[in-house]
């Protein structure tokens, strides 16, 4: 990549990394809670290019959990260098703050929406109580990684082969192998990388062994699922980890006739929701504002969006219930489907 093509906000970044030299707080690079690639790979990438910049050592952290199979995958290429975050991380003597794939204000990241950070860098809508030393928020590219893709490339940073699969990987499944919301720039870092990437791990990440319970929650999930014209939605109920909801909603999209998929989950007092559309020309991430009623605890992009809503771990299953049906019916009457609307399950014997 030559000087005079190199992203704006890349020089930014180069710039401020090299500005903060040795002598610099430690970095702590936080993901979204329960990261997928894109978020796992976009903090790899970033301490990579901090530490050939500045010799520091910067520390990789996540909140909740990995549980999705392939996140697992996709975690294991680190070596361990990413770990759950604790209290002890935040408040360490002179620590910086970088926040990638997410954004203090919202609710996806262990991160208190009041903290200033010293750096963050995401793909996502910037929000209007995003403040940072530099923040570097792109929307116009379809993943986190392509920002820091470029950054690497841009810096001479030695990549190793994993690096380069997990970078493959982070953009990859983040927008469908470059068919959901990508452009020129992600593909042109995708196939940067491409050539160095771990072609037989890419395939062993996208397809891990699967548990029973995967198994399970998907049969109830396609069970469970109600089509309304071109809208399917299904509530998978108690959970053992929220990437299922993500993973449902990917599947159900496919389903034929369907433009749009909303499925729910509980975890941890809380009710998980991601929604998908099959067009580029539609606003999910509005959609879901809407839905959760507060842009701290929803957004996305045009196509995928997710939020939560705090329903409490003591909730009996009536408010559970009462919570899951107000979410799909402010859904149905965004997209105008009539509240006497009735059901079809097309994945049952007995529709």
């Amino acid at each position: 990549m030559s000087p005079r093509r190199v992203n704006p906000m890349v020089r930014e970044l180069v710039n401020w990394l090299a500005g903060r030299g040795r002598e610099a707080g430690p970095l702590l690079i936080v993901t979204h809670d329960h990261p997928d690639p894109d978020s796992l790979a976009s903090a790899w990438a970033l301490a990579e290019i901090a530490t050939h910049l500045t010799g520091a050592s910067p520390r990789i952290r996540y909140g909740g959990a990995i549980g999705r199979r392939e996140n697992r995958a996709m975690a294991e290429l680190l070596g361990g260098a990413a770990a759950p975050l604790e209290s002890a991380d935040l408040t360490a003597a002179g620590v910086s703050l970088a926040l990638v794939d997410t954004q203090p204000p919202f609710d996806n990241n262990p991160v208190a929406r009041t903290r200033r950070a010293a750096l963050i860098i995401d793909h996502h809508p910037r929000h209007g109580e995003t403040a940072a030393e530099l923040a570097l928020i792109d929307e116009h590219v379809g993943a986190t990684t392509t920002i820091l893709g470029e950054a690497l490339l841009a810096t001479k940073t030695p990549v190793s082969e994993a690096l380069a699969t997990a970078i493959v990987y982070g953009i990859g499944s983040e927008t469908q192998n470059l068919a959901r919301e990508a452009g020129p720039r992600d593909a042109s870092i995708y196939h940067a990388f491409l050539p160095k990437a771990d072609k037989a791990a890419l395939w062993r990440i996208a397809n891990p062994p699967q548990p029973a319970s995967f198994f399970r929650v998907l049969a109830r999930g396609l069970r469970e699922a109600s089509v309304y014209g071109e809208v399917v939605g299904a509530h998978l109920g108690p959970l053992d980890h929220p990437d299922a909801v993500a993973q449902l909603a990917d599947i159900l999209l496919t389903h034929e006739g369907m433009r749009w998929s909303l499925v729910t989950g509980r975890y941890r007092g809380n009710l998980h929701l991601s929604l998908r559309a099959a067009s580029a020309r539609s606003n999910a991430g509005a959609a879901m504002t809407r839905i959760v009623g507060d842009d701290h605890y929803g957004g996305g992009h045009r196509m995928l969006a997710g939020g939560r809503l705090p329903v409490g771990a003591d909730a009996d299953e009536a408010r559970w219930r009462a919570v899951e049906d107000r979410v799909l019916a402010a859904f149905l009457k965004l997209r105008r489907v009539p509240a006497a609307a009735v059901a079809t399950h097309p994945f049952r014997d007995d529709p």
